[in-house]
């Protein structure tokens, strides 16, 4: 480990910008700034944290003309880009020719395939643009279609100077669609030839899903060790350390396991099906019917039959009474009161077998937190992140437009976040309560009916009363409902989720946000502090 560097000794806005996380090309873009306002002289360490942001950035997506110009345009404050680098930084400002017409921003504001069949006809016309071939692979991250970009490739040569940077792209698109060693091939090709941090640290993490422990645990703690303001790595080292990945714990007590659904049968009935599958202890099942017009009733009363009678009921409510209340009828039901935990699960998920004793394993990490959390992925591309730990954005006088940060929106899961650790908020779709906490924090907000950020909402009074959530990256929920940049934004219940993120934002005072924020940054800083202790003092084998 490098003893040189503490996270504590860090300017308080670098610090909060460290601890969300090393990832997303927005992100590190904003750290970028924050770091070189606090740097006299290109060689000192916060020019060197910000070279290593903006290289970060750019190798997320090499093909991405912004993120070499933004490089290329601070090289005067940064320390000397390596020169096996400029050959590819010349060559990507070359044929970066932006095309920000009516016509495109049309068609990209369409359909997922009406992006396609625009993107490929521009490449077809304009193959040398790489202003293209990067919205070809944003489209492929964004929709988790990667086969449309390795198709693309395949049928195409690289631009005069480029191989190296589309065989890197070729590389992220391979990992995210799970063939880790053709991924590891052509990074390992790459290590000399185009030194990218993100290439060492993809290996390390391609040759460890292979099951080449000890290549890759050497190779991630020489990244680590080499860039240790890199929060991300330094989490993830520590998770290897402690064998995190195979965690399990089922709950102490007896667990609730309660849903909600309105007329989505079809997606109710699969979610079910799953929960029958999951390996369980002590666990009994609620379903509310939210008013139901379709054959939800006849999908509930299958489930009854599968799971027991004994262990599930329904409760049936004769409206849609919305998200807010159907949670707070739910929890306090006599016999959840008297339950040791609470689960909460949607009605469109899919819920691997060992669910719940991964949230088991991250509540006996962090048993002082809230609520527990977990991953969630788009179900028809898992490589895409919809949700995950969530923390405020780091600057308070930006966050009346964006409150939380979205770092898990901003990349594809390449392992980035496969570690354990406290956050602000985990998502709704799938968490876990000590029941007397739950009860103890309140009823979930009726004013967020009828669904979207009620389950948030809880969480920032948590944090503002001086608490916190835990998440674990160890377990991933495909989640059929699209969200983020992929959600459909016509849609009505678009519009509700706008109008109550309004609420939210007025509910609290900008000094209550800054006051979660404060609460978060010392709650994060004392976990990364600990674990890079931990480290240390082990020599990385824990």
């Amino acid at each position: 480990m490098n003893d040189s560097f503490d996270f504590a000794a860090m300017p308080e806005d670098i610090r909060r910008h460290l601890l969300l996380g090393f990832s997303g090309r927005p992100h590190l873009h904003g750290a970028v700034e924050v770091v070189l306002n606090h740097s006299r002289r290109p060689d000192d360490l916060y020019a060197r944290m910000a070279a290593d942001m903006l290289l970060a950035a750019w190798g997320e997506n090499p093909l991405d003309g912004n993120c070499v110009a933004a490089l290329a345009g601070r090289m005067d404050k940064l320390p000397a880009v390596s020169k096996r680098l400029l050959p590819a930084i010349k060559s990507v400002l070359a044929h970066w020719q932006p095309e920000v017409t009516p016509e495109a921003q049309v068609a990209m504001q369409g359909s997922g395939s009406q992006q396609l069949t625009f993107l490929r006809d521009q490449l077809r016309h304009q193959l040398r643009n790489l202003f293209w071939w990067h919205h070809l692979y944003e489209y492929a991250r964004i929709h988790g279609d990667w086969p449309a970009f390795r198709e693309q490739m395949s049928e195409a040569q690289a631009p005069e100077g480029l191989a190296r940077v589309f065989s890197c792209a070729l590389g992220h698109a391979l990992f995210a669609k799970g063939d880790r060693k053709a991924a590891s091939v052509l990074y390992g090709d790459l290590l000399a030839k185009l030194p990218l941090p993100i290439i060492d640290e993809r290996l390390a993490m391609a040759w460890l899903g292979r099951g080449k422990i000890d290549e890759g645990l050497l190779l991630l703690q020489q990244c680590a060790a080499s860039r240790p303001w890199n929060v991300s790595l330094q989490l993830r080292q520590y998770e290897l350390a402690v064998d995190g990945a195979n965690a399990l714990a089922a709950p102490a007590g007896q667990t609730m396991v309660l849903a909600y659904s309105w007329n989505k049968a079809d997606d109710l009935a699969a979610t079910l099906d799953s929960l029958v599958r999951s390996d369980l202890e002590s666990v009994q099942v609620r379903v509310l019917d939210n008013g139901s017009t379709d054959r939800t009733p006849e999908v509930i009363r299958q489930f009854i039959d599968k799971f027991g009678s004994d262990k599930a009921s329904v409760v049936t409510m004769p409206v849609n009474v919305g998200a807010p209340a159907a949670r707070n009828w739910l929890m306090h039901l006599p016999e959840v009161r008297e339950s040791e935990h609470v689960a909460f699960i949607d009605d469109d998920i899919e819920l691997p077998g060992d669910w719940l004793k991964r949230l088991g394993a991250v509540a006996s990490r962090y048993p002082e937190a809230g609520v527990w959390g977990c991953k969630v992925v788009d179900y028809h591309g898992p490589s895409r992140m919809q949700c995950g730990e969530h923390n405020l954005y780091p600057v308070p006088g930006m966050r009346r437009e964006t409150l939380m940060s979205t770092l898990m929106l901003q990349d594809s899961d390449f392992g980035q976040m496969d570690y354990m650790r406290p956050c602000a908020s985990v998502t709704g779709c799938v968490h876990l309560f000590r029941t007397s906490r739950l009860l103890q924090n309140g009823d979930f907000d009726l004013r967020f009916s009828p669904t979207q950020y009620d389950d948030l909402d809880r969480d920032l009074r948590m944090v503002l009363s001086g608490g916190y959530a835990a998440y674990t990256g160890f377990l991933a929920i495909p989640h059929k409902r699209r969200s983020g940049s992929l959600s459909e934004t016509g849609k009505p219940e678009a519009g509700g989720a706008t109008a109550n993120m309004h609420k939210l934002l007025a509910k609290y005072s900008d000094g209550e946000f800054e006051a979660m924020a404060k609460v978060m940054d010392a709650v994060l800083l004392d976990d990364v502090q600990k674990k890079i202790k931990a480290l240390g003092e082990s020599g990385t084998k824990l």
